[in-house]
């Protein structure tokens, strides 16, 4: 008989001696996780860009995560592979395939369950169903996600699942991010609700239909993560993503800084403790943990370590050599060279979430450069400055890769969303409101970090938040000579900026409600082309300094964005 799970022990301080645990009555779980894979299928850099093997060592793909979970699974008993989410989006494999790869390589490595993320949701209902949900033989889950009004998913996913390991059954709850409306494009027929009282829920169905493992598996954030630990009543342990959070335990073997112990271990507002994990990102580790449980269905022991798939773990032959033919259809879509970097341009998600990074500002920069096009005797442009949500820049370009060569590959992965750049007025109250926004969380690796050209911003950190920007100065247009000017409350000022963030995303419902004008940056005659919005304007920049030798534009970029 199942005990109540509020007076079950979860890992009862840990038991320091192995010896009070009976093993002929103790059972293992080993789980292996990943989380935001961004749809890298290939090997990557240590920054989770493009490989360049002759001068950088190769982390991460497909079929190095084969050959590790195949290795587990030889060696040890009740092994589950988990992901928590955002496959989808982030190179230029899921711009060409939209999901299919991720389908197919998952079926390839045997997932046993995925919980969804909110990029799963980025080319809307559709978009999920059809390259991704109709052909993948795991069960998707989330428990938080009501579907009752868009009938192309609903019955596509679960709130829970009961896998049947070694005779025992063990529930697995999924969760999505409660802010998907505003991080991506799921549409107006989905409610993603409250994660702790949705997961409880299923917990409970569990609980009655006696199973007493149960597992929440997640894409909120290592603080939601957390808050689920903490709260739900019945959990053995949560594994997350969405934050990209790095736990280790001991020296990390990479340049990542752990954010704590591999498990970290929660404190359950019902007793004992709960462990939490996510494996970073973008496949450069595989999460493992393993659990051992008595008859109960108590954690008695929780230990394990990200794994760092570099090259000391072997490419599987056969998935190397299936990437090599999915990669062949990617080649002529991607591989047209657009510029050249002396200098790494960092894009890493430890940068441009938690300060300026050079690849946001050249971003924006870009979009400037792009829209020089009104002077008079008033003023030298009709705009000069521009942000971007720093949770937007999807990965980093490294100069020792190609000898500094950028192509529209590189450009898709540093900025893989659909969209335009647009062109709104607000006022000096309402930017000054958007900076507030940007810092509020400031810390918790969340998207709403601005990148900026022509503004000028200094924050205090020590005060709260709503209060932190000390100073605001935006660069003049109605100036002969361009000069840094402090924001005027009641002034207009015209900003160049994502339709992302136009349409209320990252929080910033300040811009969508509060704008006075908003023109849309459109390719006329050209809508739903799969190329990321900074791409075309990004590559103009980059021409417009030195064009390559018979550079052939890309058919989306022929028709420029106008604004």
């Amino acid at each position: 008989m199942v005990a109540p799970r509020g007076t079950r022990r979860t890992l009862p301080l840990l038991c320091l001696l192995v010896v009070c645990l009976d093993r002929t009555l103790a059972w293992d779980l080993v789980l292996l996780h990943t989380n935001d894979v961004h749809a890298r299928m290939e090997p990557t850099s240590s920054e989770s860009g493009k490989c360049a093997p002759a001068k950088a060592p190769c982390f991460a793909g497909v079929a190095r995560r084969y050959w590790q979970v195949n290795e587990i699974r030889n060696r040890e008993k009740n092994v589950l592979l988990l992901d928590a989410g955002d496959q989808f989006q982030g190179s230029v494999w899921f711009n060409f395939y939209k999901g299919a790869e991720a389908a197919f390589f998952m079926n390839r490595l045997r997932y046993d369950a995925m919980a969804l993320g909110n990029h799963e949701f980025d080319n809307g209902v559709e978009g999920l169903v059809k390259p991704f949900l109709e052909d993948v033989r795991f069960p998707v889950l989330s428990a938080n996600l009501n579907a009752i009004l868009a009938p192309k998913i609903d019955g596509r996913f679960e709130p829970y699942k009961i896998l049947t390991v070694d005779g025992q059954e063990v529930g697995i709850v999924g969760y999505t991010s409660q802010e998907t409306p505003s991080l991506s494009q799921p549409g107006p027929n989905l409610v993603f609700g409250e994660e702790v009282a949705a997961v409880q829920l299923q917990v409970d169905k569990l609980l009655t239909l006696g199973v007493n493992k149960i597992i929440a598996l997640g894409h909120s954030g290592f603080t939601k993560d957390q808050e689920i630990a903490r709260k739900v009543r019945g959990l053995d342990v949560v594994i997350g993503g969405h934050t990209n959070t790095f736990l280790y335990t001991g020296t990390p073997p990479s340049t990542e800084v752990p954010a704590g112990d591999y498990p970290f271990l929660v404190q359950s507002d019902h007793g004992g403790t709960v462990p939490v994990v996510q494996a970073y990102a973008f496949g450069k580790y595989l999460g493992h943990l393993k659990l051992t449980f008595d008859q109960e269905g108590n954690v008695m022991e929780a230990k394990g370590n990200p794994i760092l798939l570099d090259s000391n773990v072997p490419e599987d032959a056969s998935v190397a050599a299936e990437v090599l033919t999915w990669r062949q259809n990617l080649t002529v879509y991607s591989s047209k060279t657009v510029g050249k970097t002396l200098v790494f341009l960092n894009g890493t998600f430890e940068e441009c979430r938690f300060r300026e990074c050079n690849l946001g500002n050249l971003i924006c920069d870009a979009m400037i450069h792009n829209n020089i096009k009104y002077a008079d005797e008033l003023q030298w442009n009709h705009v000069a400055a521009c942000i971007l949500n720093g949770g937007s820049v999807r990965t980093s370009i490294d100069e020792r890769s190609a000898d500094g060569d950028i192509t529209v590959e590189d450009l898709l992965a540093v900025m893989p969303f659909g969209g335009t750049f647009d062109l709104v007025q607000l006022s000096g109250a309402t930017l000054l409101s958007a900076f507030e926004h940007a810092v509020r969380r400031h810390g918790q690796s969340t998207g709403e970090f601005l990148q900026v050209s022509g503004i000028r911003v200094v924050y205090d950190l020590s005060r709260p938040p709503g209060a932190r920007v000390r100073s605001l100065r935006v660069l003049c247009t109605e100036c002969r000579v361009p000069r840094y000017e402090p924001v005027d409350r009641g002034a207009l000022y015209r900003v160049v900026l994502p339709s992302y963030l136009v349409a209320g995303g990252d929080g910033f419902s300040m811009i969508r409600d509060e704008n006075v004008k908003h023109d849309s940056g459109e390719w006329p005659g050209r809508r739903g082309v799969a190329v990321g919005y900074t791409s075309c304007s990004l590559e103009s920049f980059l021409l417009a300094r030195k064009p390559p030798p018979d550079f052939v534009e890309p058919l989306a970029c022929l028709q420029k964005m106008s604004i």
